[in-house]
């Protein structure tokens, strides 16, 4: 299971988003939480088998690690302002930074990293690889994304 408690930093060539930063001051900050992260824990496996040829059972091959997908889900959260038309066109603004970030690792590599909670620093090379969804919620004050990335080397 992934720390989503701590700060993550996705660096690209479009800008850099950091995501859960308790830095000071914590309230009244203009934040990307995540909320839930997948794919940290184990790299996908390749399992290749080829059936017996004219016979039963599987002539079972060695096993490799494939790529990560890291699954990200948050809220892009607007603390800095209780004025609802300053908070669309903040929100607005996050969104717009966070697709920039992302359609920028499309065909060049961006770098996600974060330090677990009594671990050592960790960093995986990303391309985005599933499309960004947007949902308003909390009578929009706040903006609701999920995406996904790819680290074709499952190792950090």
């Amino acid at each position: 299971m992934a720390d989503v408690g701590v700060p993550y930093t996705l660096a690209t060539g479009g800008g850099t988003i950091v995501f859960n930063d308790s830095g000071e001051p914590f309230q009244g900050q203009d934040q990307f939480y995540i909320t839930e992260i997948r794919g940290l824990g184990s790299p996908a496996l390749r399992t290749p088998f080829d059936s017996v040829p004219l016979g039963d059972g599987s002539l079972v091959h060695d096993f490799w690690f494939g790529a990560r997908h890291i699954g990200i889900e948050g809220t892009a959260l607007v603390q800095s302002t209780a004025i609802e038309d300053s908070i669309v066109v903040i929100r607005n603004q996050m969104e717009a930074d966070l697709k920039t970030a992302l359609e920028s690792i499309i065909r060049t590599d961006g770098t996600l990293s974060f330090t677990p909670q009594g671990q050592g620093a960790t960093s995986y090379t990303v391309r985005y690889e599933v499309g960004a969804e947007f949902t308003h919620s909390n009578n929009y004050h706040s903006l609701d994304f999920s995406f996904g990335l790819i680290a074709g080397n499952p190792f950090a």
